[in-house]
């Protein structure tokens, strides 16, 4: 785990180039951060006199990922955020890529926003059986996936400062699959990682 970290680190911050980049890199945070910032006291403001429930995190955060693969919806009090796993994983790996770097940037943005709130991480694989190496180290998909899961949190507590124990995992393998293993297309969607956020965990 500590090499996935340094090679995290290596790939996405730690630059040969100037520190001209690294400024730059640190205001773009700092603006997403005013902007998810805005849009609380937004929300706080349209919901004076209101007793309809809301949820500004599910609101932040589907304006943040609009138009990128990361899925974003809602499930009563809870936002659920949904990253292919492609995104995040090279096939057969448990190792973040350095590619996911802003996508867990983002996140961890409006996580520590709102840092009272629970997350859940559940891994999903497809069906396919593992064979090789992968059969050796992680014995079945449903190891895989909870693999995944850990490795996702351990990014966002060693690296993104988000408290350790807001976080639950669990791995579902391939019982739960979103669309059909008998195309690539299909089990490259059951391939994901579901992050659940709200105040209690349970549903997905």
């Amino acid at each position: 785990m500590g090499v996935m970290v340094l090679s995290l680190l290596g790939c996405a911050w730690i630059s040969p180039e100037s520190r001209q980049q690294d400024l730059i890199y640190q205001l773009d945070r700092e603006i997403i951060a005013t902007k998810l910032r805005n849009q609380q006291l937004q929300d706080a403001l349209a919901g004076c006199g209101e007793s309809q429930e809301r949820n500004p995190l599910y609101t932040e955060l589907l304006q943040v990922f609009a138009g990128s693969e990361v899925s974003v919806s809602r499930e009563g009090a809870q936002t659920v955020v949904i990253i292919p796993g492609a995104l995040l994983f090279s096939s057969g790996s448990t190792t973040i890529r350095s590619e996911a770097a802003m996508v867990l940037d983002l996140l961890s943005v409006a996580l520590r926003l709102h840092d009272s709130a629970r997350i859940r991480i559940i891994g999903h694989t497809d069906d396919r059986p593992l064979t090789g190496s992968l059969k050796r180290q992680y014995g079945s998909n449903w190891a895989l996936s909870v693999f995944r899961a850990a490795s996702f949190m351990q990014i966002m507590v060693e690296m993104f400062e988000i408290e350790e124990a807001r976080f639950t995992i669990a791995g579902r393998g391939p019982a739960q699959p979103i669309a059909t293993n008998d195309t690539p297309e299909g089990r490259e969607q059951n391939r994901r990682l579901v992050v659940i956020i709200g105040p209690e965990s349970g549903g997905l």
